[in-house]
C-alpha cells in the first residue's frame, strides 16, 4: 500500500514536470474569452455563497473586505477570476493561495496578487492561524488526497467560527472526468469513491453543509485544457453576447441534467 507521504510525493513530482510544459496553453485559457467565463461564473459562485450571511442567500458585496484562501490554486485559473469578481463587485480581497507544486505557482504568479505558499496543503493551511481567513475554497483536491478529512479541519480552523470552506469537486457521473481518471488514476486516486466520500470528510473535518449547488454541464475543461489549440481557436470569441447566451445554455443544461453536471459545490460552516 502506497503510504500518504508517497502520495504527495508522487503527486509534487507529477504536478513539478506537467506545470511547465503547459505554460504557453495556460497563457492561452487565461486569455480566451470564453473559457474565463467559465471561472467567472465558478468565481461568482463561490463569492456568493462565501459572502452569504446564512450560507445560502448572498448579501451585498460591495465595498465588504474578504480574506479569502485558495488551497490547491494550481495556476491560477480560478485565483485570476476572483480577483477579476473582486474588482467587478468593489470587494477589498486579500488572497492567500497554496499549491503542492512550485511550477504551478510561477504559473499563476502573473495573474494573482497576493500571498502564494508552496507545499503539502494540509501541512500549509494547518499552519495559518485560526480565524485568520473568512472563505476558504477548495476546488478539485479532496479526492487527490488520502485523508482529506485532515484538511477539512485545517481549513475549518483558518476560517473560525464565523468562516465557511467551499469545497468544489468533480461529480461522478460527468463523463469528461472519467477521461482525466481512467488515463491518470494514481494522480486521480480516489474520484471514484465520490460524493460520499466527500461529504464524509467535510463532515469529519467539524464542518455542517449549509448549501448544495451544481455547476456547469459543457465541458470547458476537457475542451480548453488539452494541449492541442483546435477548440480554443475553433470557439474563440469576444461577443460578450454570444458568451453570455452559451453560459445561460449551460446553466439551463446544468439545471436540467443535474446527474452529469461537472461539479458539485458544497458551502459549508464549522460546527
Amino acid at each position: 500500500m502506497t503510504s500518504s507521504s508517497d502520495q504527495v510525493e508522487y503527486q509534487r513530482t507529477y504536478y513539478d514536470g506537467h506545470f511547465p510544459k503547459r505554460a504557453a496553453v495556460v497563457q492561452e485559457q487565461l486569455a480566451h474569452p470564453l473559457f474565463r467565463s467559465f471561472y467567472d461564473r465558478l468565481a461568482r459562485l463561490v463569492c456568493d455563497r462565501g459572502l452569504a450571511g446564512d450560507g445560502t442567500t448572498p448579501s451585498p458585496s460591495n465595498g465588504r473586505a474578504l480574506r479569502l484562501l485558495e488551497i490547491g490554486c494550481g495556476e491560477g485559473l480560478l485565483g485570476s477570476a476572483l480577483h477579476r469578481m473582486a474588482a467587478e463587485r468593489s470587494v477589498d480581497l486579500s488572497y492567500t493561495g497554496t499549491d503542492l507544486s512550485a511550477a504551478a505557482l510561477e504559473l499563476a504568479r502573473p495573474s494573482v496578487s497576493g500571498q502564494l505558499i508552496q507545499g503539502d496543503a494540509t501541512q500549509v493551511v494547518a499552519g495559518l492561524p485560526a480565524a485568520s481567513h473568512d472563505l476558504a475554497v477548495v476546488k478539485n483536491l479532496l479526492h487527490h488526497l488520502d485523508d482529506p478529512a485532515d484538511l477539512m479541519r485545517a481549513a475549518a480552523r483558518a476560517v473560525g467560527p464565523t468562516g465557511k470552506v467551499v469545497v468544489v469537486e468533480a461529480c461522478l457521473g460527468a463523463p469528461q472526468f472519467w477521461v482525466f481518471t481512467l488515463l491518470a488514476p494514481k494522480r486521480e486516486k480516489h474520484f471514484f469513491k465520490g460524493r460520499r466520500r466527500n461529504l464524509a470528510a467535510i463532515h469529519d473535518g467539524g464542518l455542517r453543509v449549509v448549501a448544495t449547488d451544481f455547476f456547469s454541464w459543457l465541458p470547458y475543461e476537457l475542451a480548453f485544457a488539452i494541449r492541442f489549440d483546435w477548440f480554443r481557436k475553433l470557439l474563440a470569441t469576444d461577443d460578450r453576447a454570444r458568451i453570455d447566451r452559451i453560459g445561460h445554455i449551460d446553466d439551463r443544461l446544468t439545471s436540467a441534467l443535474r446527474f452529469s453536471a461537472s461539479y458539485i459545490v458544497w458551502t459549508a460552516v464549522p460546527r
